[in-house]
């Protein structure tokens, strides 16, 4: 049976991969904070950098500027995106939104084993503490319960939705260092404890209740540091 293949041009992938494999080298420079906000990123630099051609710099670019880690100016190059104010407020806002919906599957859905899996975070992030992690370590294990959240929840799509979003949350936060780095830490353990408890009790309201908490305090924090730091984004000519 004739299946229409016969008829389709098909290229290599290893272009592509290629593109891919340095999008992925950017974003973890990126997210790392060696490439900081505001900084432009010189295609035929990165190029040279890592003896390729520019080509898959330039596909590169275009897959983190769809991720919005990057953006581009006409006649200007690519810059590393400067997350804003308004950012942060449609960033959380879908978080809240995406969470919510995982955390009502997760009720319905997730069994004992699988909640428990939010324990073993929780007792990562308990020992992380005591050991005087990073703010990169403590925000890295942050997005992972609810990364875990999100896949226990058995809401295939809402997985996805959250695992595109999730750079742009971390370049968030790792932007804009949330003030008293402890004492939101030690607020978080106990947050992700009560929502756990909910979540294991089956209680959707009180678990959609100590998400909203937990997301308003750390937009809050992110909202003050945006407020009074002083990098500026690059201005489009």
């Amino acid at each position: 049976m004739d299946n229409g293949l016969e008829s389709l041009t098909l290229s290599a992938p290893f272009s592509r991969t290629l593109s891919d494999q340095v999008a992925n080298q950017l974003r973890q420079v990126i997210l790392q904070g060696r490439l900081k906000p505001g900084q432009r990123i010189v295609e035929h630099e990165i190029a040279d950098a890592m003896a390729i051609s520019r080509g898959p710099v330039r596909d590169a670019l275009k897959i983190l500027q769809n991720e919005r880690l990057v953006v581009q100016y006409p006649h200007r190059g690519a810059f590393v995106a400067w997350l804003t104010l308004r950012d942060a407020e449609e960033i959380y806002s879908l978080r809240e939104a995406l969470e919510s919906l995982a955390l009502d599957y997760a009720i319905k859905y997730a069994t004992d084993e699988q909640i428990a899996e939010l324990d073993q975070v929780i007792n990562q992030m308990t020992a992380q503490l005591q050991q005087d992690c990073t703010q990169t370590e403590a925000t890295d294990l942050d997005l992972e319960f609810h990364h875990t959240l999100c896949r226990i929840s058995g809401h295939s799509r809402v997985l996805v939705a959250w695992t595109a979003l999730r750079a742009q949350v971390r370049l968030l936060i790792l932007t804009h260092r949330i003030l008293q780095p402890t004492d939101f830490r030690e607020n978080g353990i106990e947050w992700h404890r009560r929502l756990v408890n909910a979540v294991r009790q089956r209680d959707t309201q009180v678990a959609r209740r100590v998400l909203q908490d937990h997301l308003a305090a750390s937009f809050e924090s992110v909202a003050t540091a945006i407020r009074v730091g002083k990098l500026e984004p690059p201005i489009e000519q």
